[in-house]
């Protein structure tokens, strides 16, 4: 804590409205090391500890509090008389590594208790946000160490999350090296928000129509949830998010697998046609997911007099959209030339919505309607340019409380939100005894969230984390053309 109070500058940092998008969310992800060499200074303690506050110096956003500016605004005051000091825990389990490795790192291996924040962002028990959340859980017999690290998306999106973590990284093994941190290269990341405003293009183009109505339809609700207070919206929300039944599952797609997808679609495309694997993951996942609920729609249709007669009067009710709408997130950075350059940490990221008919998306998977999906999706974000971005940050400045606009209409209308971070550094996170042999996101996001993150270096292939309602789940885990494709993990 000494190396933080003596070289913190006290300063104040106005969020923008990009920011505010996912601040719901946290980041959180669990890191497992192993300590194959049976070293006794494993990952030591006090060196985790300090190199945590020394790396804070270079990210002082992270120990100030959240205070609301009073028309839906949020800016982050940072004081050294009053520091949001992050939490740092460590416990002892009598979990030993090999039980994790044997589980395939499955969630009910761990030890109880190993995260402590759930995937909403709340309050914690003294009323402050907490920014920084890390609780190191030493493994039986010395064998491993799991990291939980989170953030909230408040401060930094998925891109900014693991520029801190693997600076931490990088400072714990200078640190260990006998070399004092302020000797460390200077850290050359941003978090500054002017920056966004001085890469904007001077022209624009109009957003489509989907997406403008995602941010600019809004009512009671939305208004509510964007002027209350970040502590009240996070425990409305978390409420909120506790009435639905949720299961969430990591599935394994390896590189045969997808290269088995893209033969599978290549006799349907035309020369010269280019589909990604984003292009083909988020495809199948919006087709499978589209499958599951329509499925478990003819359920509650045929389940009998009153639920016919609640699937027949709550489109009329509650405004229920028969439309399927795939939400996937979509990264400013390799849009707007010099912010990637710039290694800008806080929130660029954002949603592009593709519209379809909950029935179209939901007959049968083969190369062909994998294909057509995989198309549309490579048109839809080819057309997400610099215009289109200062066109969509526009919007959203023109009325701070739109960023609830989306979480409002989260509860009467169907869609996935299709998050691809397959691309984010989980895996070079060396504090100085190797690289973690696994990364996991925690149990459970919010109904209908799917993220594809990276697999091990060597391996090649994709994990999915797929959250859905637990009626949905178990469709999903029924779909044919889905369990062809993957391997359920855990």
């Amino acid at each position: 804590m000494d190396i933080l109070l003596g070289g913190l500058k006290p300063q104040t940092i106005d969020l923008c409205t990009v920011d505010t998008i996912s601040s719901f969310a946290n980041i959180p992800y669990y890191y497992y090391y192993a300590n194959d060499a049976d070293k006794s200074d494993f990952m030591p303690s006090e060196l985790l500890r300090e190199s945590l506050f020394a790396t804070l110096l270079d990210f002082p956003i992270l120990v100030g509090h959240l205070v609301m500016t009073g028309d839906g605004r949020a800016k982050v005051v940072v004081d050294k008389g009053n520091l949001n000091a992050p939490e740092f825990i460590e416990s002892q389990s009598d979990v030993h590594f090999r039980t994790l490795q044997a589980a395939k790192f499955a969630w009910s291996a761990l030890p109880d208790g190993v995260a402590t924040v759930s995937s909403m962002t709340t309050a914690s028990a003294g009323g402050v946000i907490k920014f920084v959340n890390v609780h190191v859980v030493r493994l039986r017999e010395n064998s491993g160490v799991v990291i939980f690290a989170s953030v909230p998306h408040y401060v930094v999106d998925g891109v900014g999350y693991c520029e801190f973590i693997n600076r931490w990284a990088e400072v714990c093994r200078w640190m260990r090296a006998g070399e004092a941190p302020e000797r460390l290269p200077a850290y050359q990341g941003t978090f500054s928000r002017n920056i966004l405003s001085t890469l904007l293009p001077d022209s624009c183009k109009a957003l489509d129509d989907l997406t403008r109505e995602l941010f600019t339809t809004s009512g009671l609700l939305s208004k509510w949830l964007a002027w209350i207070s970040p502590r009240t919206r996070g425990t409305v929300l978390r409420t909120a998010a506790s009435l639905t039944s949720i299961e969430g599952h990591v599935f394994y797609l390896s590189a045969r697998g997808l290269a088995a997808l893209h033969a599978l679609t290549s006799e349907h495309l035309s020369n010269g046609e280019r589909i990604t694997d984003n292009d083909i993951l988020t495809a199948l996942i919006s087709m499978s997911v589209a499958q599951s609920e329509a499925e478990c729609s003819q359920d509650a249709v045929n389940g009998g007099y009153m639920a016919s007669l609640a699937a027949y009067l709550a489109p009329s009710l509650f405004a229920l959209d028969r439309h399927f709408s795939t939400e996937f997130v979509c990264d400013a950075r390799p849009r707007l030339p010099g912010l990637k350059a710039a290694r800008y940490t806080g929130n660029t990221v954002f949603v592009r919505c593709l519209a379809s008919k909950l029935k179209d998306l939901a007959g049968g998977i083969n190369g062909k309607t994998l294909a057509c999906e995989a198309r549309r999706v490579r048109q839809t974000v080819h057309g997400v340019d610099a215009q289109y971005i200062g066109q969509l940050f526009g919007t959203l400045n023109a009325d701070p409380s739109s960023f609830m606009c989306p979480i409002a209409q989260s509860f009467t209308k169907t869609a996935v939100v299709i998050s691809n971070q397959s691309r984010f550094s989980l895996y070079d996170t060396d504090f100085g005894n190797g690289m973690p042999v696994w990364v996991s996101p925690i149990t459970t996001f919010y109904a209908n969230f799917v993220s594809i993150l990276p697999t091990p270096p060597s391996d090649g292939g994709y994990t999915m984390f797929v959250t859905l309602s637990k009626q949905a789940m178990a469709k999903l885990l029924q779909n044919e053309a889905w369990t062809n494709s993957v391997e359920l993990l855990y």
